[in-house]
């Protein structure tokens, strides 16, 4: 999914739901990113959903239901992984 996001295509961040289209790619830290003209921020690539825009409307790319479910599953496995790299073994609590 990540390789298919292009600059040019209109795409859909699913958390916020703002759409636009990346104007360029960016790798960070091993991680592709996505500006989106709307915004001007970076999306990671992963997390973009490919749309179509006509006349105004956004109209989201029909794919088949198994590869959505199995490009969820993933989404949410690299989300969990890249959490613990930003846990540095701290044992830090209150009591």
């Amino acid at each position: 999914m990540a390789s298919e996001i292009m600059p040019g295509q209109a795409v859909r961040y699913g958390r916020t739901g703002t759409v636009g289209t990346v104007t360029r790619i960016e790798d960070i830290g091993g991680i592709l990113f996505g500006c989106i003209d709307t915004t001007n921020l970076l999306y990671r690539i992963d997390l973009l959903t490919p749309v179509e825009l006509r006349e105004g409307k956004v109209v989201k790319v029909k794919r088949d239901a198994r590869d959505a479910i199995t490009e969820e599953r993933l989404r949410e496995t690299v989300a969990a992984e890249s959490a613990w790299l930003n846990v540095d073994g701290a044992c830090e609590g209150g009591g």
